[in-house]
């Protein structure tokens, strides 16, 4: 589990975020006044923007793996051919959502990158979070009603564009729903962004209605911190957009850059302004699912699987607590979203080379990242079809186990020894797995064979 402190963040008053302005301008309604979020301690602007790109990372972080726990979740094995379909539609339109989430953490990282700021992978392990900040409580679970209800309201637009959509008495009811349910408020991710994108744009702040004309200049990055010889460091969308039209990565150079690609994420997760196409959002497509998916007490397009399972020793609680395969398949699929996070957090490391770019070592890492979105997609059905512990009628489920440190080590041969340390690591898991007859063995056999070319890959380029 991971546990670290952190300066609290506390609302303070006064000034329109620039989605509500956006807003503003496009239906011609004047900005009102709202509160947005500042650390309770003195930070520079810099500063101020790296904590909460910190923030808006980990949210992209913890929002991704809830996404993919419950699309993988959904049973399409139903009854009926409408029921089949609907589910089928759910699933793939949610797994979509998860990949656009992988897409606005890499974007995420790039704005880091420009301002110089260190680079964020990590998410909060449960329990977790005190923040106003966090849109809710992390939770891996099936999909239900109440779950479906907490993703439309964390990415929802502001309440004036959904006065504009005729849409705030229906998010009304769904925040009702989820109160009464769940006994939870959720917040808006759209409220980090709106900060964000504040801290980088340059001049005077403005006020709202009843304020005419502008007060003095607010607090900004300056411009010498924003950094255009970063992007050869930066991910390129060519390399890591896998042929997702919708998979939104921005690089950022400039100013402009930076308010842009920041904007892109808010627009793509809420539809932020009137002009944007709602069915394209995350928001759009959580609502209409909801309006589709069967109240509670009806047919259940999810299957029988455990809410927050876990592999660890420690926790006693049966509802929780996987055994037997189900424990070994989920520690390899841990061990895999170790790596993942790995190889990303390393390729922003490695300056982009000028030819051939997926040949070389930055390329590798790019490539063995997608590869284990794959496993981790595999090994995730495995799991799901596997009972937590033998004899029980709950099924297992991967538990997203966050690793003792996402850290890098300093010297670059070392970044390299920690991935062949966990190569080998993988290779003797499998070893350990790997029952001739078993089901999934071939899936094992080749897994292993991935692993041990990449090892020697990786052995190489240590001694370099």
């Amino acid at each position: 589990m991971s546990i670290r402190l952190r300066s609290r963040l506390v609302w303070h008053g006064a000034q329109a975020p620039l989605a509500t302005k956006a807003f503003a301008l496009t239906s011609g309604a004047p900005a009102p006044t709202l509160e947005k979020p500042d650390f309770d301690t003195p930070a520079a602007p810099r500063d101020s923007a790296i904590g909460l790109l910190h923030i808006g990372s980990e949210v992209e972080h913890a929002l991704m793996a809830q996404y993919l726990y419950a699309g993988y979740s959904l049973n399409e094995n139903q009854p009926d051919e409408q029921k089949r379909s609907w589910v089928r539609k759910w699933k793939a339109n949610i797994l979509e959502i998860a990949r656009e989430e992988m897409g606005h953490l890499a974007t995420v990282q790039n704005v880091l990158t420009v301002i110089g700021g260190p680079l964020c992978f990590e998410r909060d392990d449960y329990p977790i979070q005190d923040d106003e900040l966090w849109p809710f409580p992390f939770e891996l679970e099936p999909l239900t009603k109440i779950s479906l209800g907490k993703y439309v309201l964390a990415e929802s637009p502001s309440e004036d564009v959904l006065a504009a959509l005729h849409l705030k008495e229906e998010i009304e009811e769904i925040k009702r729903y989820v109160h009464a349910a769940a006994d939870l408020n959720v917040h808006r991710v759209g409220l980090i962004y709106d900060a964000i994108i504040q801290l980088f744009t340059a001049g005077p702040m403005i006020q709202g209605p009843d304020v005419p004309g502008v007060t003095d200049p607010h607090p900004f990055i300056a411009t010498v911190d924003i950094q255009a010889g970063s992007l050869p460091f930066q991910v390129n969308p060519s390399a890591w957009g896998l042929g997702y039209k919708d998979i939104l990565i921005e690089v950022a150079s400039d100013r402009p850059s930076a308010i842009s690609a920041v904007t892109a994420i808010a627009v793509q997760g809420e539809g932020s302004t009137v002009e944007a196409d709602l069915t394209k959002s995350h928001f759009g497509k959580f609502l209409s699912i909801y309006r589709e998916f069967p109240e509670e007490g009806e047919w259940r397009p999810s299957r029988n699987v455990a809410t927050n399972p876990t592999t660890n020793p420690r926790i006693h609680d049966p509802s929780r607590r996987l055994h037997g395969d189900a424990c070994v398949w989920a520690g390899l699929c841990n061990l895999r979203y170790r790596m993942a996070l790995m190889y990303l957090k390393h390729s922003f490391y490695i300056e982009a080379p000028a030819g051939h770019p997926s040949r070389s070592p930055r390329g590798a890492l790019v490539s063995w990242a997608f590869g284990e979105m794959y496993n981790i997609r595999s090994l995730s059905e495995i799991i799901m079809n596997l009972p937590m512990s033998p004899g029980s009628h709950t099924m297992a489920g991967p538990t997203f186990e966050m690793p003792y440190s996402l850290a890098l080590p300093a010297r670059n041969a070392d970044r390299w020894r920690g991935h062949r340390d966990l190569l080998s690591a993988s290779i003797a898991l499998i070893d350990q797995m790997l029952v001739p007859g078993q089901a999934h063995e071939r899936y094992l056999r080749t897994l292993r064979v991935a692993d041990q070319t990449a090892l020697e890959q990786v052995t190489a380029l240590v001694g370099a």
